[in-house]
């Protein structure tokens, strides 16, 4: 329920400020309109009501977690190609280090907890590599769902009994979180990197 209302304030906000043009520079940089960026949010913002649907008597799927991952595969499919390859590295990179930390890490809530390690690796990631705004939006978003795909995989091969669900158990929620806050943090630590080489030149 927190993840749920929290996201859904999150990007509430985020529409107030796309409104107000305060968010115009970040969206700018990943090559989206104000009309792109408004449709993608509200889209999301509809995925927390979309209901799961039963596939079989073992498999389920959530309608909602469709919007995300297929807003993903859309700006991965509309950019140029080598910041497609570059996407998809940062999104193999993101997903890595979420099941990573989640094998070896003990589970508790935090900064490392899955609704917000996929944005914190996914924005590092790209910021390093490149700064790329759009390719920390994407793995944001396809990071987070590769692990629901592996712990699925995971379940099928343990033969669980139980049904299970693509897309539940707040996965919506941690690709939006992830897929924003990869571009903040990306967009922070550059603008952070730039002002510290302006400021050694000046020195120099």
């Amino acid at each position: 329920m927190f993840r749920l209302s929290f996201s859904v304030i999150l990007l509430t906000v985020l529409t107030v400020l796309l409104f107000l043009g305060l968010g115009q520079r970040v969206l700018d940089r990943m090559r989206l309109t104000d009309g792109a960026a408004l449709i993608i949010l509200l889209l999301m913002i509809i995925g927390h009501v979309l209901p799961t649907i039963s596939l079989t008597s073992r498999a389920a799927l959530n309608l909602g977690g469709l919007i995300p991952v297929g807003v993903g595969v859309y700006l991965l499919w509309t950019t140029s190609h080598q910041e497609r390859l570059r996407a998809v590295g940062v999104t193999l990179v993101t997903g890595a280090l979420i099941l990573l930390t989640d094998k070896l890490l003990p589970l508790q809530p935090g900064l490392l907890d899955p609704v917000f390690s996929g944005g914190i690796f996914a924005g590092l990631t790209a910021t390093f590599w490149g700064r790329s705004r759009r390719s920390a939006f994407i793995a944001g978003l396809l990071g987070v769902f590769l692990i629901d795909l592996v712990s699925m995989a995971q379940l099928w091969l343990q033969g669980l009994a139980e049904q299970i669900t693509l897309g539940g158990g707040g996965l919506f929620s941690s690709m939006v979180i992830s897929a924003f806050l990869a571009v903040l943090i990306t967009e922070v630590l550059g603008e952070v990197r730039e002002a510290l080489h302006l400021g050694g030149d000046g020195n120099g």
